[in-house]
């Protein structure tokens, strides 16, 4: 059951609840009598703060891109470099995987289309435009190449990372989804150092491994449980 943390009402536990077990187990097993068994109310109580699921589904979306675009505006406020600021935005995406399980992706494109625009939308707008910010300091820092296309490899690198998260490339792979993310930042950022920049990549890259492992998820393909 959900315990009540002080401070938070009852809409806001729904939310978080519900936002739990949809990235945990997918957006289309998750009932609403699921998450009020979950949290120990009625579902009655649900439908006084939520319609239905698709607005519930619609609310977390809204919280978890904000927390997104929150996190990004600090990182990009805190990081060393252009480089480390990627660094720091990797490491919280893999600690975002950690909880997800790729079928809920799947789910919201196929089940919940208008909550998947609000992805879409984030990514082409929020995420591309924070690339691009990145890659200009990265230049002028000296620490990317300066003949790199910015608008080619803003987009690349965002839907690169939406097209390892759909069922269609993860469904018939065994690898863990962090390592093909982690694998496909570095060869990213190889891609754009200049000589300068590479021996930061290297620098960050010694740090991380020099810190303990924890496994972040498991293969691609298998759901929680």
């Amino acid at each position: 059951m959900s315990k009540k943390c002080p401070g938070m009402d009852v809409k806001e536990r729904i939310q978080e609840k519900a936002t739990e077990l949809f990235m945990r187990f997918g957006v289309k097993s998750i009932t609403m009598d699921e998450i009020a068994s979950q949290l120990g109310v009625s579902k009655k109580t649900i439908y006084q703060y939520f319609a239905d699921k698709e607005e519930l589904v619609q609310s977390m979306i809204d919280r978890k891109l904000q927390a997104s675009r929150e996190e990004c505006m600090r990182v990009v406020g805190s990081g060393e470099n252009a480089i480390h600021e990627e660094f720091l935005n990797q490491d919280n995406f893999l600690e975002h995987l950690r909880t997800l399980n790729p079928v809920a992706i799947h789910d919201m494109e196929k089940f919940h289309p208008e909550a998947f625009k609000k992805v879409n939308c984030h990514r082409h707008t929020f995420m591309r435009g924070i690339v691009e910010k990145n890659l200009q300091k990265g230049i002028a820092e000296g620490l990317y190449r300066p003949e790199i296309r910015i608008d080619i490899l803003s987009r690349a690198r965002v839907d690169a990372i939406h097209l390892n998260l759909h069922a269609d490339f993860y469904s018939e792979v065994s690898f863990s989804l962090a390592d093909l993310q982690q694998e496909l930042f570095i060869h990213y950022l190889y891609g754009i150092a200049s000589p300068e920049g590479n021996k930061l990549i290297h620098r960050y890259l010694k740090e991380r491994q020099q810190k303990p492992v924890v496994p972040v998820t498991p293969p691609i393909g298998q759901t929680g449980s």
